[in-house]
């Protein structure tokens, strides 16, 4: 009887020194494949097409990324400089696919405009596209034409809302093709901009 339960503590002992082997391997494993992957490039913002990528743009992060997961930018890669091909989000990897080196695709203009803050939804923020409509205010019983617009997928860059604390206009930064830059400002000498956000 004795021996019997001999066997079954010394069967008890080893199974406890196998799990307890076990846990302790699993947790250096979780270690290792925690500190194992390559550092990559993301953006700290999002950025519009057609403008050139600065180091101000950029972070480093750490990731782990399966094989057959190509064409990501690592750390050992140039990126600065590059031009982007396609509208980019906030904290993206940056992948080869959507950058060029080649200067005409640089073709994209940031300028700032101010708007009312009223004509603004205040759910917009930098990445938006958005379409931007000149309207005119009724004044002494004229006439009024009808609302006209300027220009669609509209990136915005930035969105000032700090001076609609002490009046009704804030700085709207837009990034626009470079060969729209003088619609754009001839459509802000009268009435004002309104912008509609585009969904979708």
């Amino acid at each position: 009887m004795s021996n019997i339960q001999s066997k079954k503590s010394q069967q008890r002992l080893v199974i406890a020194g196998a799990l307890f082997f076990t846990s302790i391997l699993a947790s250096f494993l979780i270690a290792y494949l925690s500190q194992s992957g390559s550092h990559y490039w993301v953006l700290k913002s999002p950025l519009p097409r057609g403008v050139q990528i600065q180091a101000s743009d950029l972070l480093l992060t750490k990731a782990s990324l399966g094989l057959d997961v190509r064409g990501y930018m690592s750390s050992e890669e140039d990126v600065i400089g590059s031009i982007t091909r396609r509208n980019l989000n906030g904290g993206e990897i940056l992948n080869m696919s959507d950058l060029s080196d080649d200067s005409s695709e640089l073709n994209s203009e940031s300028l700032s405009i101010s708007i009312r803050a009223t004509d603004i939804s205040t759910t917009s923020a930098p990445g938006d596209l958005v379409t931007l409509y000149q309207v005119h205010d009724a004044r002494n019983g004229e006439a009024v034409p009808e609302p006209v617009r300027v220009l669609s997928g509209v990136y915005i860059r930035e969105i000032s809302r700090k001076s609609a604390n002490f009046g009704s206009d804030i700085s709207l930064t837009v990034t626009i093709n470079r060969n729209e830059v003088s619609t754009l400002l001839g459509a802000t000498t009268s009435g004002r901009i309104v912008v509609v956000s585009s969904n979708g």
